[in-house]
């Protein structure tokens, strides 16, 4: 007898993670869930909160787990006020950083694909 996954009839949400500038949590829906969530985007917190994912204010819906489409992850600023959703002030200079830093590794990861491109297409001229 192979043992079935757990497939959760409720949302279940992870502990909280940590780095320097965010704290982090998975929310995990249920499967039947995902006809009604958005495809390749994120959502807007009013638009997580309809569909009855209910946490303290400034979470994020930043990405999706992409092995599980059902896991959803979320991020909110280190010392984000839980009632109002404000940021720290002195977050507001990390956060920037960080966005900067991630934007240089995005520019970074599309010249490297565009170059992989550009030399395959050049290999296959060359068997030509």
């Amino acid at each position: 007898v192979i043992p079935q996954r757990r497939v959760p009839l409720e949302t279940d949400y992870s502990e909280k993670y940590c780095d320097d500038i965010y704290e982090y949590r998975r929310v995990t829906v249920p499967r039947d869930m995902l006809r009604v969530l958005p495809v390749g985007r994120t959502m807007a917190e009013q638009e997580w909160r309809r569909h009855g994912i209910t946490m303290s204010r400034g979470w994020e819906h930043y990405d999706h787990h992409s092995p599980e489409a059902n896991v959803l992850l979320f991020r909110r600023v280190l010392g984000t006020c839980p009632k109002t959703g404000g940021i720290p002030p002195e977050m507001m200079e990390k956060v920037a950083q960080r966005e900067l830093y991630i934007a240089e590794l995005v520019r970074a990861r599309e010249g490297m694909i565009a170059e992989q491109a550009a030399s395959q297409e050049q290999q296959q001229g060359d068997m030509f």
